[in-house]
């Protein structure tokens, strides 16, 4: 069973689907059907019933399905990005139980409006967007029995005008697995009831992320996607497989801000649901392109953000230790403990340190208010 959580103060939000008996096997291989190639992480599921799947790397897929539960009104979809969708009535499925037949995708031919980005006559400037945990008890995250194809969205609220998405962050909580394979989609929210519905990623090339499980700050270079937005937008993580022979208990933090929206599925294939007033911890760098030179805004000194220095002494059963490797893993600073077992690094509230020493565990903390602080390590 596939659960997705959300924990905001107050708020609980679980996802489970049902599970069905007297299944059979829908399986196959997706292919190019002019190259004959075969096609990976095909989105294929029942449309708004939460029975889904993807194509492995090798296009191979698997789906249960007991078609006693469906009638001629359901359909079968399968979706790939530049590709023509196959739509086929549950009744005419064909089941093969001695060989993978191949199903055959065909490219469509995309006419797009063009982007023009341009600095005459204009300026840039890089944005942080999007949201941040910055200690709060808020997560999100996939767990148990898996549902491939299953998203955690969040609407990004920005200014208006053109932007590029440069790189994509969030933190891992915990994560079981050996690894977990994810694709980085980003909407529009063009959809019913400004759900999300048109992939913004024209690049023809799948996002793809393995979350490892020693990650803890994800960071996703975007700029190979030519990815523009010119208002709101939704960017979502989607779940395509995992390794090892742990169950999935993904564990991704979520932010405390009530001034958007995040959106759920379950599978491949089905239906958004809308978390009104919540929002997971995804937060981008971007590049803002505007005619205008933007006036700079004198703030209070208690809303300057200020990069600090953070400070202590690394021990190991009471005695100072040299050379512990620390490093800030939202920034990439990294500096090593002195003769006295002391560091010193910049880090702003909510930045992850970790604290590595042949022979002794590794140790990660997220950044609080306190900019001095002794780190204890234990025996590996």
């Amino acid at each position: 069973m596939l659960k997705m959580k959300l924990l905001w103060p107050g708020l609980f939000i679980c996802l489970g689907f049902f599970m069905v008996h007297a299944q059979k096997d829908y399986k196959g291989i997706v292919v190019d059907g002019t190259t004959k190639e075969v096609l990976p992480f095909v989105n294929i599921g029942i449309i708004g019933k939460g029975i889904g799947t993807v194509s492995d790397e090798e296009g191979v897929f698997h789906l249960e399905i007991n078609t006693a539960y469906y009638s001629e009104r359901d359909s079968l979809l399968f979706s790939s990005m530049g590709y023509l969708s196959i739509k086929t009535a549950i009744p005419d499925l064909e089941f093969s139980f001695n060989e993978y037949p191949k199903i055959s995708m065909f490219a469509k031919t995309l006419r797009l409006n063009e982007v023009v980005v341009t600095n005459k006559n204009g300026y840039q400037y890089v944005d942080q967007i999007g949201y941040r945990n910055l200690g709060e008890n808020a997560f999100g995250y996939w767990k148990e029995d898996i549902a491939l194809g299953g998203e955690l969205a969040t609407k990004i609220r920005v200014k208006k005008g053109l932007r590029r998405l440069d790189q994509l962050f969030f933190e891992v909580r915990s994560n079981p697995s050996d690894s977990v394979l994810i694709r980085v989609n980003v909407y529009d929210e063009d959809g019913f009831k400004e759900f999300p519905k048109t992939n913004l990623n024209f690049s023809g090339k799948s996002i793809l992320y393995t979350i490892k499980s020693n990650t803890k700050i994800a960071k996703i270079d975007l700029s190979d996607y030519e990815l523009f937005v010119k208002d709101d937008f939704i960017v979502s993580l989607e779940l395509l497989k995992v390794f090892g022979d742990e169950p999935i208990g993904l564990v991704l933090a979520a932010s405390d801000n009530t001034y958007t929206h995040s959106y759920k599925k379950y599978a491949s294939q089905d239906d958004w649901e809308k978390i009104p007033d919540a929002a997971m911890a995804y937060y981008l760098s971007s590049t803002h392109f505007t005619k205008k030179k933007r006036k700079v805004k004198k703030v209070k000194k208690s809303q300057e953000v200020v990069t600090r220095t953070v400070s202590g002494f690394v021990f190991f059963a009471g005695n100072a230790q040299t050379n512990v490797k620390v490093t800030n893993l939202n920034t990439n600073e990294q500096v090593v403990t002195n003769a006295k077992g002391r560091y010193a690094i910049t880090g702003n509230q909510g930045d992850i340190l970790s604290f590595e020493a042949e022979g002794l565990q590794k140790l990660t903390i997220k950044l609080m208010a306190k900019t001095t602080i002794n780190i204890n390590l234990e025996q590996g």
